[in-house]
């Protein structure tokens, strides 16, 4: 092709036709530079392709990512609540000074104990990897950013402080003072009659009760967040499958 064009260049010449030649010359000009650039064109789409669906793997697992921590925040809100509820009991027996023997291990065994969670966060790294700000849905960046760097750190940071506690005040407090203790399941006193008068116990089970309070409603949030995120993400895969 190259020799097709510069014969034809060197016959304008031979013939003395200078002018045709120079307009053919820029001609020829114009004609490599649309070339460059149709071939940059097509360069670029196909790099936003490889970038979309990039993208689109990294959306799909921050979506199973929120899925799963939905239903891990579900179920520990709902033991965490039921053992808030259980405490409650305890203290009300214990304050009244009414012991009930056939129960009362159970609902020990269910105060002294801490619930974790675990949260994933997998697909956010990817997309910070590759760039967030090329989601061009400003308020799923905004929404993401959130849930990951502020609702999650406030839920782990929560989940850590029960879980403090019951290593370092309820746990030792067993040891020295129940003679069987099973995690969740049962724990047994010492002396059923010295746990009756024992404020440091009854003060440390209404801290404790007051710490995942606290930690219930940063679980709730963390949920409504999940459920704000969904909707949205949803739109923005859609919109990104029907690009492609």
């Amino acid at each position: 092709m190259i020799k097709f064009f510069r014969k034809i260049r060197q016959n304008l010449l031979d013939e003395g036709k200078t002018l045709k030649y120079f307009k053919y010359a820029v001609g020829e000009i114009v004609l490599v530079v649309i070339g460059i650039l149709i071939a940059l064109q097509v360069n670029n789409w196909n790099e936003n392709r490889k970038v979309d669906g990039e993208i689109v793997k990294i959306l799909t697992e921050i979506r199973s990512n929120l899925i799963s921590d939905s239903l891990n925040i579900e179920k520990t809100y709902s033991e965490k609540l039921e053992d808030i509820n259980i405490q409650y009991t305890v203290i009300n027996k214990l304050e009244a000074g009414d012991i009930p023997y056939d129960s009362i291990n159970y609902h020990l065994g269910r105060v002294m104990l801490a619930r974790r969670i675990v949260l994933v966060d997998n697909g956010y790294q990817l997309i910070k990897k590759l760039g967030i700000e090329l989601l061009q849905d400003q308020n799923l960046r905004n929404k993401l950013t959130s849930y990951y760097t502020t609702t999650i750190i406030e839920i782990n940071d929560d989940t850590n402080d029960d879980d403090f506690e019951f290593r370092t005040v309820l746990l030792p407090y067993a040891r020295n003072h129940f003679r069987d203790y099973t995690w969740g399941t049962e724990a047994i006193p010492a002396d059923y009659e010295q746990l009756k008068s024992d404020l440091y116990f009854l003060t440390s089970l209404k801290i404790n009760i007051g710490n995942e309070e606290g930690t219930l409603l940063d679980l709730r949030e963390g949920n409504r967040a999940i459920q704000e995120l969904l909707p949205i993400l949803d739109k923005t895969l859609s919109s990104y499958q029907k690009g492609n």
